[in-house]
């Protein structure tokens, strides 16, 4: 029998996972992903830094809500990487509130030269509901932290370099 301590753990364990799926599919451009992670009224509100006023409310999982912006990553970025950090929930009944926090990177097209590297902070303040099929999200409220970008050139790393010298050498 499962006690009440390993039930919540397991219970926080989907959660978590919810998250790191949520990553995932904005990553892979995975649309299919989002009807299984948001109740079908739910919705992603995006926050730039120091504005109170939201830049945009997705509602619903599909191609024209949430899942656009997947679909919009996949279309103006080369590559995407989602990490996820510091994650926290508290579950009340079959409720739950969280935060998470992810480092994004955000690979451009370059036209000749590398393109560019948009690395940002993001705090999700999230609402979960235990559905028949288990946890999904209700609210993900998504406030950039901060930004930054960088040029990437196009050289070859150190590591490449070093390779193709120990392929050469024997």
């Amino acid at each position: 029998m499962t006690s009440p301590a390993e039930a919540e753990s397991d219970q926080l364990a989907e959660i978590r996972r919810l998250t790191d799926l949520y990553a995932l599919g904005m990553d892979t451009g995975d649309l299919d992903v989002f009807p299984r992670l948001f109740v079908p009224d739910g919705s992603l509100i995006v926050r730039a830094p120091g504005r109170e006023k939201p830049l945009g409310t997705f509602h619903g999982p599909g191609p024209d809500g949430i899942g656009l912006i997947a679909k919009l990553l996949r279309e103006l970025y080369r590559a995407t990487l989602h990490n996820i950090t510091t994650h926290e929930a508290s579950i009340d009944g079959d409720r739950a509130t969280g935060t998470t926090y992810c480092l994004a990177y955000h690979m451009t097209n370059g036209d000749g030269d590398g393109g560019t590297l948009e690395t940002l902070g993001v705090k999700y303040e999230e609402q979960f509901i235990r559905t028949e099929a288990g946890w999904r999200f209700t609210v993900r409220d998504a406030t950039r932290l901060w930004s930054q970008i960088t040029p990437t050139p196009v050289e070859p790393l150190l590591i490449d370099r070093a390779a193709a010298r120990a392929r050469g050498a024997s």
